[in-house]
């Protein structure tokens, strides 16, 4: 099934657009307006433009690669069970990031606001400076030189910065 302008409006309610399993293998276009978006459970290997109204975006266990630019309003992204290698910029208003069993080699820099993060199962070989804020995390069954946790991030964001100073001390 492929989502146009002609049959669109069969899978909106007010400003929620619900194509949950329904076997679609092309979005054309989603309308401005539109905050939470579900797609899970499709065909799809890509996204058209992203709305700048949207808040939830939850497209896992589809057949995508890369995703579009996120919207900068954007709080929950769900993109798990999918093929992707790489994620965009994330917004600084993200709270809840599952991007787990992808084939992900890093990750961008990681919004201050993030509380949930789970990107267990990927392909993994470092991660950045994880938030403080953060309240869950998973990072397990990656390439990672050592276990990452919820308990130990602190300490991973220490070696991280101390990895800085000796760059910049032995160049």
């Amino acid at each position: 099934m492929w989502i146009t302008k002609d049959n669109i409006d069969r899978f909106i309610r007010g400003t929620t657009m619900d194509c949950v399993d329904r076997g679609i293998t092309k979005i054309d276009y989603i309308p401005e307006g539109i905050t939470h978006l579900f797609c899970d459970r499709n065909l799809l290997t890509e996204l058209p433009k992203l709305p700048e109204s949207l808040i939830y975006l939850d497209f896992r266990n589809n057949q995508l690669t890369e995703l579009p630019k996120i919207p900068k309003s954007l709080m929950n992204l769900c993109c798990n069970d999918n093929l992707l290698t790489s994620l965009p910029k994330l917004p600084d208003s993200l709270i809840n990031l599952y991007c787990y069993d992808n084939k992900l080699t890093e990750l961008p820099k990681l919004p201050e606001s993030l509380l949930y993060l789970d990107c267990s199962c990927n392909e993994l070989t470092e991660l950045s400076k994880i938030p403080e804020s953060l309240e869950y995390l998973d990072c397990s069954f990656n390439n990672l030189p050592y276990e990452i946790t919820i308990n130990n991030f602190k300490e991973h964001n220490t070696l991280l910065k101390r990895k800085e100073i000796l760059k910049r001390i032995c160049v």
